[in-house]
């Protein structure tokens, strides 16, 4: 056997291997950037749709926000008109009505306060009234009692008088309790 032969064989076999494995490299690669390719067409396709979707819709709005811009403009003056005849009408209000209204409300306000003043003034000389009647019949009726205690006083006293007058006791002894009451009155 020949060295050289059998160095060229392995040389030959191991630069097949070598080439195998680079092919199968080399497809695992193409594979690879293929399926990335796929996954970056899908991604521009997505965001062409997004796009679209959006240039669609904000197209709409563009047009729906001009039209509604231009109606604005269209209407403005007149609302800016409606505003001021509103104003004017809300100052020519204030004007007649607001004013004799609060003026109305202060000339009331003034003649409560008066009739408050009288009624305080009328309550205050039903309670001078009340505490000098209170005072008067106090005194009548410590009058009428120390009266009344008089004359209960010198009706005992004509009563025990008579009672004893009458009772029938000798001259002699009627002498002596009439001489023996009369000091103690």
């Amino acid at each position: 056997m020949d060295w050289n032969f059998i160095g060229s064989i392995f040389w030959k076999f191991s630069l097949g291997v070598l080439l195998l494995a680079l092919t199968a490299l080399a497809g695992y690669l193409c594979a690879a950037i293929g399926s990335l390719r796929n996954s970056l067409n899908s991604i521009r396709n997505t965001l062409n749709s997004a796009e679209n979707i959006i240039n669609q819709e904000i197209g709409v709005l563009l047009t729906d926000v001009d039209k509604t811009v231009k109606e604005v403009n269209n209407e403005l003056p007149q609302l800016l008109q409606n505003l001021n005849g509103l104003t004017a009408s809300l100052q020519t209000l204030s004007d007649s009505e607001i004013r004799t209204t609060a003026h109305n409300i202060q000339e009331m306000s003034g003649a409560l306060n008066q009739s408050l003043q009288q009624l305080e003034e009328l309550v205050q000389k039903a309670s001078r009234f009340s505490g000098q009647t209170i005072e008067q019949a106090a005194f009548f009726r410590n009058q009428l009692a120390v009266s009344l205690t008089e004359v209960v006083s010198l009706w005992q006293g004509v009563k025990a008088g008579w009672d004893s007058f009458t009772s029938g006791q000798s001259p002699a002894s009627s002498e002596n309790g009439s001489s023996a009451e009369a000091p103690n009155e």
